[in-house]
């Protein structure tokens, strides 16, 4: 098994060592695993409201269990950005560094957190989803240095959290057609995120009309993380992503090293 998005300490958001994450996936019989950090830079000028870790630390420490654990499992070194308009060239000077994998993630618009105590998002059902993915479309556009596009429709999370019935709209389909060809185009993968299971959603992100979206589109570039916040959770639903993934007409997942994707055949 590869899990290609999981957090350590390193992350504001989780408390488990990363030697730990290590140890639990050798016990799992896992073959990679790849840290994938959040950095989510803020657009105040309060720079006590971003989201950082020490880069230089996190290298270290990862290249540390790197080859202590050589022998018995891959351990790579990867970050999640949390991406926004106005930050892209902050975002391009820290993705110098020597990451192996680059996840880009939206978690906040205009500064607004998605899961922050705004209510914004829920004035217009329809409204929250275009504005979500036009962010989304526009950050791709205009950024080239990530990997694989985590949790596409992260957003789906929100809604679930409130209570709020989920339908995928005419007009968020529009968006995500062209999020998807501009994947495609720039040679970046979509992530399968097995959280959302674990968020009692129906299936994995992305939901299947997206991921039917990006095949047909000739898609094939996939990665596949359980976004891991605690030990329990590494791996979680990979086996059955893996699964899914096969019954869709996917032959390979990738996994990257040094920024460049590797097939492992399903």
């Amino acid at each position: 098994m590869y899990d290609f998005h999981l957090h350590s300490n390193f992350s504001v958001d989780c408390k488990v060592p990363p030697e730990d994450m290590v140890k639990e996936a050798i016990k799992m019989g896992m073959k990679a695993i790849c840290f994938t950090d959040h950095i989510d830079l803020s657009l105040d000028q309060d720079k006590s409201k971003n989201v950082l870790f020490n880069i230089e630390d996190y290298i270290k420490e990862i290249n540390k269990l790197k080859y202590t654990y050589i022998n018995e499992i891959e351990v790579l070194k990867g970050v999640e950005f949390g991406l926004q308009l106005g930050l892209i060239d902050k975002y391009n000077e820290l993705s110098k560094n020597p990451f192996d994998f680059i996840l880009c993630s939206i978690h906040s618009i205009n500064g607004e957190r998605i899961f922050s105590r705004e209510k914004s998002f829920d004035k217009d059902y329809e409204a929250g989803q275009v504005r979500y993915y036009t962010e989304m479309l526009e950050v791709l556009k205009n950024f080239d240095s990530f990997d694989s596009l985590a949790h596409i429709d992260f957003i789906d999370r929100y809604y679930k959290y409130k209570d709020i019935e989920y339908k995928f709209t005419d007009a968020a389909k529009e968006i995500v057609y062209e999020i998807l060809k501009v994947l495609i185009d720039k040679e970046k993968a979509l992530e399968i995120n097995t959280a959302a299971l674990r968020f009692n959603m129906k299936s994995f992100h992305p939901q299947d009309d997206i991921l039917d979206m990006y095949k047909s589109l000739g898609g094939e570039l996939i990665t596949v993380g359980s976004d891991a916040h605690y030990k329990e959770d590494l791996a979680y639903g990979i086996k059955d992503a893996e699964k899914y993934l096969k019954e869709k007409g996917f032959k390979y997942l990738y996994i990257y090293k040094k920024r460049r994707p590797y097939p492992i055949h399903l």
